[in-house]
């Protein structure tokens, strides 16, 4: 976990996918709900670096905004990861920073974080019906659909814009099967 502003600039790449740790009452209620658990519950991509700066732009979708332009150095002090593309990154993340605007217009997925409580909701009630216990919800029990992003949707919809998928097949854009996609060796944890 990096919490520090010295960066240079072979850091990061372009395209490199940064996931904030939250340890507060969401993250709680997000590792008893699904499996696998994450504390990392915002996630965002990496852009160019600005050397007179020494910064780097990251491209993130928030309820205030929707999809908005930002800078690393806006995390200072906070918990981060950094995730990578086992394969091909640079290349393909150029690519995806550079056709992330395509998505400059998508509005926040609010009606997704509702869909998602009552998927939730249900699959818990089913569970309760039948087996007299919960379980824990993966991120291939629920969809979000397509009405707008949140945050972990931009990163995993900017991938699919340019031909690469970087979840597991079948699985939701949630901090959870971003877990998954570490585990699959889809994703590798970048570590300076």
């Amino acid at each position: 976990m990096k919490q520090s502003r010295f960066w240079r600039p072979d850091t990061y790449q372009p395209g490199d996918i940064v996931r904030v740790a939250n340890r507060g009452i969401e993250a709680r209620a997000s590792q008893l709900v699904f499996s696998p658990h994450s504390i990392y519950l915002h996630h965002f991509l990496i852009g160019n670096y600005i050397p007179k700066e020494n910064d780097y732009v990251i491209y993130e979708a928030i309820p205030s905004k929707g999809v908005a332009i930002g800078r690393l150095s806006m995390y200072d002090g906070q918990a981060y990861s950094v995730l990578r593309l086992a394969v091909g990154s640079q290349m393909i993340g150029k690519v995806v920073v550079d056709d992330v605007s395509l998505f400059g217009r998508a509005a926040y997925n609010y009606i997704g974080i509702l869909r998602l409580l009552i998927q939730g909701i249900r699959i818990e009630c089913r569970q309760w019906q039948s087996y007299h216990r919960f379980k824990a919800i993966t991120a291939r029990d629920v969809t979000l659909g397509d009405k707008g992003l949140l945050c972990t949707q931009l990163v995993v919809d900017a991938y699919l814009a340019v031909g690469v998928a970087i979840l597991p097949p079948g699985e939701a854009a949630l901090p959870c099967a971003f877990e998954d996609a570490i585990a699959a060796g889809i994703l590798v944890e970048v570590t300076l």
